[in-house]
């Protein structure tokens, strides 16, 4: 196992990134030596010195969250861009945890200490809907789901390249690219993304594309579709910057999923202004409905 990934499993009250920031330190002493690097792999039989490192507390945040849905075991939410999702380096507050425990105080015992609630994520300049677990036992429930891959998650896209076929599949497993922050194909865990073309223009060089996971992989969507030649407009880390705009044009529409009580609850996010603003300057056509896909 990583040593980062280990120490962070034996000290859930200290994050992820101060760990890793210890290992990098040199402070982190595996058999009597310090080890220099998050990722390297440890065994049972290995002794690991992990100095007393300060607990990370939460703290609420008044910022405002728009709720789509809600009961008394969960919420569906419409995280806006520019939100991280839980504390990390850079960013130690106004994460949606924040904000999640000054709306719902209980959740704080709710999954992992400094995700509460959050069984699954978006990247932070990623828009759109997020289900939150509001009690331990709905924690349990959505983590079994997603694992299940019975959850229904679709996207919109607009990528560089005007697409030729209108129905695709790409297969193909991703793992880290060392010493970067972002994900490639090759040997790693298995990842499959479906797209839909809903409109292109061959002279702008631009589709605009309805995406559906089938895996719930790091960056997922946007490694894939820089694989196959078509980045996502606004992608500096897999594409380029683009003048249109300053995120990646990616937004979770749709959510589909069976409550605990077995009923289906689907949820939908219209495109907000920045992303509409984007297709208008383009004209291309506004989807506002999964229907008219």
């Amino acid at each position: 196992m990583r040593l980062d990934k280990f120490l962070a499993e034996k000290n859930p009250q200290i994050s992820r990134s101060k760990i890793q920031k210890a290992i990098k330190t040199g402070s982190v002493l595996v058999n009597g030596r310090p080890v220099l690097e998050p990722d390297f792999e440890v065994s049972e039989s290995d002794r690991i010195d992990l100095p007393a490192l300060a607990s990370d507390e939460l703290k609420p945040s008044s910022r405002e969250l728009k709720v789509i849905f809600e009961n008394a075991d969960l919420a569906v939410i419409d995280k806006p861009p520019g939100l991280v999702v839980h504390p990390g380096a850079g960013n130690p507050q106004d994460t949606l945890a924040n904000i999640l425990i000054a709306k719902y105080p209980d959740i704080i015992r709710v999954g992992e200490p400094h995700r509460p609630g959050i069984v699954h994520r978006l990247d932070e300049d990623t828009s759109g809907l997020m289900v939150i677990a509001k009690t331990p036992a709905a924690y349990e429930y959505l983590k079994k789901v997603f694992q299940d891959r019975t959850v229904e998650k679709e996207y919109l896209a607009l990528v560089h390249g005007a697409m030729a076929q209108k129905h695709g599949v790409i297969d193909a497993p991703l793992e880290k690219v060392p010493l970067k922050q972002k994900m490639a194909v090759g040997t790693g865990k298995d990842a499959l993304t479906e797209y839909f073309l809903l409109a292109n223009d061959p002279s702008l060089q631009f589709s605009l594309i309805k995406v559906k996971l089938h895996t719930g992989r790091t960056h997922q969507i946007r490694a894939h579709l820089a694989h196959i030649g078509y980045p996502l407009v606004g992608d500096a880390v897999y594409g380029r910057k683009d003048d249109l705009l300053d995120r990646q044009f990616l937004h979770a529409y749709r959510l589909k999923f069976r409550l605990p009580d077995g009923s289906w609850l689907e949820s939908i996010s219209e495109l907000p202004a920045d992303l509409l603003g984007v297709l208008e300057k383009l004209g291309i056509k506004q989807p506002y409905a999964h229907h008219e896909f």
